[in-house]
């Protein structure tokens, strides 16, 4: 007999996105600090000055630290909280909230700057990667999913 899973998402599901969401703006607000190019500034991320929340740049470059950027993939979609990002270091978390494997891999100009391994349902993983200006796609190349919708456009400043 064939058990049928509700696609929606439930209330803890919910609640973890909200607050991630909640964190963001926080984000965001911190990082536009006296901007003033209004609206934009929900779109455009701006690399905070180091502090706790920024982790260490996998380069041993010294002093050089690197900013997360949270990447949520599912069925059949990436997304990730601003399309657009100041040249930098980055660690990528990727979270896995689909019910199939995933994995995310970041290309620039048609070659792969950076990827994860494989990602189970419901699992999470990291890469580091600096980025430089220009465009990069970040998508999963598992099957015919980046087909399917699995890609996302990031414009680096």
């Amino acid at each position: 007999m064939a058990h049928w899973t509700d696609p929606r998402p439930t209330a803890r599901h919910r609640l973890a996105l909200g607050a991630a969401g909640v964190a963001l703006a926080a984000l965001l607000l911190s990082a536009c600090g006296g901007s003033s190019s209004g609206s934009s500034a929900a779109s455009t991320f701006s690399a905070p000055a180091p502090s706790s929340a920024a982790a260490s740049s996998s380069s041993g470059g010294g002093s050089s630290q690197a900013t997360t950027i949270t990447a949520t993939e599912a069925e059949f979609s990436v997304s990730i909280p601003t399309k657009t990002v100041a040249a930098g270091p980055y660690l990528v978390k990727v979270d896995n909230t689909g019910r199939a494997t995933h994995d995310l891999v970041v290309e620039r100009d048609g070659a792969k700057v950076a990827s994860t391994d494989s990602i189970a349902p419901g699992s999470s993983a990291s890469l580091s990667v600096t980025l430089k200006p220009g465009d990069y796609v970040f998508y999963c190349s598992i099957g015919n999913h980046r087909a399917m919708g699995m890609q996302v456009t990031v414009h680096v400043s």
